[in-house]
Formats: C-alpha cells, structure tokens, sequence
C-alpha cells in the first residue's frame, strides 16, 4: 500500500493533480526565466572603424552592428585617448536591422567602443583602436643675410615637444650629403596645434639644399612623421 501510494498509482485523482500542478510549475518558470538570460547571451555587439589609420583631423565612419537586436535599443558610442577615461562622444538609436553609424574627426591616436542598451540587456563592444599620423608642414625661405628661414606646424599640437630638422647638400646626381641637424622647440600654435621656426646660415651660392623635418614617435602618433621641402 505505501509503495504504490508514493508511486502514484493509487490514491485517485487528486495524486494526479498534484503532479500536473507541480509540471505546471516548472513549465512556467522555464517560459519567464529563459527570455531574460537568452537575450542576454545572444545579443552580440560589434564596432568596426573606416579606415583605421588616418592623418591628423582625418574623418573615420564607425559602424555598430548588434546581433538579435531588441527593440528600442539605443547605441552610445565612447572614446578613449592615450589617456584618461572612457567618455559618451554620441548616441543614436539601433536601426531595424540593428546598426547604428557614427561619423568622426580623431586628431590622436583614439580607441572606441559601443554600448548598446535596451530595457532587457546592455551590451558592450570590443574597443577598436584608430591610429593618428600627425600632420606636418615644412616651409622654407630663400636665403638672406639673417639665414635661411625654416618654419613649420604640427597638428595635433605637442607643446614642450621638438623636431629634428636635417639638412642635406646635393653633391651629384642629387645624391645628398648631410652637412646639419637642427633640434627646434614646438610652441603653441593655433587650435590643437604647435609651431616651429629656426633658421640657418650655412647656405652656399648654386647649391641645391634638401631640408627634412621629422617628428618622433608619442602616445598620441602613429609612428615618426616627415616632411620634406628642397631648396636652390
């Protein structure tokens, strides 16, 4: 009697109902909790920068796309320099087919990343990285009794910093020979920018000078940056 009142096969109906109740428990708790932790395990968010690489003040398109997007969510996209904190540079609502586009200008080196947020889940991207090349200008005078007058910009701008100007002599075949090297200060220049201006006065009559001006590698440019200018 007790085996087959546990088992269930006597006891009538209401043994039956019991477990009906209990099944109707957990099909329904199966049905409210699996939305919630499904949504936010496959709701997958991606951030892709064009181009990647860009000179100084150049325009990149970041594109934000959310896989099994909810509706009426919203994309931020962040920034991030070389250093310092994560900041909301702009917000767009997620399109039907759950993209978002953010048109930029980036001046430094600069890391990005989106957020997408809706009333079940947020979601980040991975950081995508867009390197800078500082944008260098060189100009040089001709020669007077002060010297030759070598002057230039830097943007972004890099106060206290300096550049290296080089001096070359084209002896034959405009094959060059180095005859000096100039270390000159940045100063603060207009906007985000840095000056330089030096002169020389090593020039000599009919003798073609080829001046180069570079800049070293910081956190904020992608590698050294050169510009050149000759001058008779």
């Amino acid at each position: 009697m007790r085996f087959s009142s546990f088992s269930g096969t006597s006891g009538g109906v209401k043994r039956y109902g019991r477990w009906f109740v209990l099944a109707f428990i957990c099909v329904a708790l199966v049905l409210v909790l699996v939305p919630a932790v499904s949504l936010g395990s496959t709701t997958n968010v991606t951030l892709k920068a064009a181009p990647a690489s860009v000179i100084a003040g150049g325009a990149v398109k970041l594109t934000a796309t959310a896989c099994s997007c909810p509706s009426g969510a919203t994309f931020t996209l962040l920034s991030k320099g070389s250093s310092g904190s994560w900041t909301a540079v702009a917000t767009s609502p997620a399109s039907k087919c759950g993209t978002a586009v953010f048109n930029v200008r980036v001046l430094r080196n600069t890391s990005f990343e989106v957020t997408l947020k809706s009333s079940h889940t947020t979601v980040t991207s991975k950081a995508v990285c867009v390197k800078v090349c500082a944008k260098l200008t060189l100009c040089v005078t001709p020669p007077t009794y002060g010297g030759v007058g070598i002057s230039g910009t830097l943007v972004p701008g890099w106060n206290g910093g300096k550049v290296t100007i080089t001096i070359a002599k084209v002896v034959h075949c405009w094959r060059t020979v180095k005859v000096a090297t100039l270390s000159v200060p940045l100063t603060q220049g207009v906007g985000d920018s840095s000056v330089f201006a030096t002169s020389w006065t090593g020039a000599q009559g009919n003798t073609t000078y080829v001046f180069t001006v570079k800049v070293a590698t910081t956190a904020d440019f992608n590698g050294a940056c050169v510009s050149k200018c000759r001058k008779l």
